[in-house]
């Protein structure tokens, strides 16, 4: 009778062994902090470059010795740069409220407008200064109201100086609140259980893989949400850089900065083919926005373009299914709290 006994314990423990032995190992957090903040380094450094680009190409041409189309050349770049920013809404990005200082949207309220007559009324030396920008109210100092200035049609000098020039500081603020020394990368790398923000390095896993959700609802909520509005009414000018045309752009460059948390800050923590899967349905979802066929401010007031935005937004929800489903799991790590939360 013993042996009986004996012999169905090993019979019951024989698959929880097999299964134990098929599980991923444990995440090495340690390892996915060092290639996630190598991503980050590039991504914040691309900023960085390009709002300095602007910023001297908005000083050339409102010294008459450059154009406005390189100006909105270096300020394409300089958005498409910010998108995969966005998402990280922690850190220097929070302290330093760079988030609204850099692009506030959504602007519900027609803030950037107010703030830039406002603004306007200023001495043109207090316009061309970023010092006197840099105290103004953050809707003044962005992306937005670069934007403004630059597709209006109404003379953007010498307001542009002082805005472009203030967010080139911005841009390497948050550059050196990252990765100077005592930033915010050596935070991360010290976490431990008298570290304020990241009690073990898994924490900051858990902080990047949240943030790619937020990412998604971004794109899903505010970028398409928005101006899709309803079937009775769209509101084409909610969309995101409508004036320039660069909604569709920077949703896939947003989308570009999933990929390279994914693929290059992941890799290692989730198996190749795990990997290769959540790439690829951000490669099509990507896919999805380029067979919209039109900016979203004149897609949405298209019929057969809506379904389009509308199955865009169903390949969003997709890809955060498989996020919860695949690459959580396979990180070890649960969504945290986001930007997004409470919106």
């Amino acid at each position: 009778m013993k042996h009986l006994i004996l012999s169905g314990l090993v019979a019951c423990l024989l698959p929880i062994t097999a299964s134990a032995a098929d599980a991923p190992p444990p995440t090495d957090h340690k390892a996915l902090q060092t290639r996630v903040l190598g991503v980050l380094d590039g991504q914040f450094g691309a900023f960085q470059t390009a709002a300095h680009k602007l910023s001297d190409a908005s000083s050339a041409y409102c010294a008459q010795s450059g154009s406005l189309d390189t100006v909105k050349t270096a300020f394409r770049a300089t958005w498409l740069a910010w998108a995969p920013l966005d998402a990280y809404q922690f850190g220097p990005v929070e302290t330093q409220a760079a988030a609204l200082t850099v692009n506030f949207f959504p602007d519900k309220k027609g803030f950037v407008s107010r703030a830039l007559k406002a603004s306007l009324a200023l001495s043109g030396d207090d316009q061309a200064n970023p010092a006197v920008i840099a105290k103004r109210s953050a809707a003044t100092q962005g992306l937005p109201a670069i934007e403004r200035l630059i597709y209006d049609g109404a003379t953007p000098c010498p307001l542009l100086v002082g805005i472009t020039g203030n967010l080139a500081r911005v841009s390497t603020d948050l550059y050196d609140g990252w990765f100077a020394d005592g930033g915010w990368a050596d935070l991360v790398r010290a976490a431990g259980p008298d570290n304020p923000v990241y009690i073990s390095d898994e924490e900051f896993t858990k902080q990047i893989y949240t943030a790619l959700g937020f990412s998604i609802l971004r794109i899903k909520e505010h970028r398409l949400g928005r101006p899709l509005g309803t079937y009775e009414r769209a509101f084409p000018k909610r969309a995101e850089a409508w004036r320039s045309g660069l909604t569709n752009e920077i949703i896939n460059a947003q989308l570009d900065g999933m990929i390279a948390i994914v693929d290059r800050g992941f890799a290692g923590a989730l198996f190749n083919p795990t990997r290769a899967w959540i790439v690829q349905v951000i490669r099509d979802t990507q896919a999805r926005v380029d067979k919209i066929g039109a900016p979203i401010k004149d897609a949405v007031e298209d019929p057969t373009m809506r379904v389009r935005i509308e199955g865009l937004q169903s390949k969003l929800v997709y890809l955060q299914l498989q996020l919860d489903q695949d690459v959580g799991p396979g990180l070890g790590v649960e969504t945290g709290f986001s930007a997004g939360d409470g919106d």
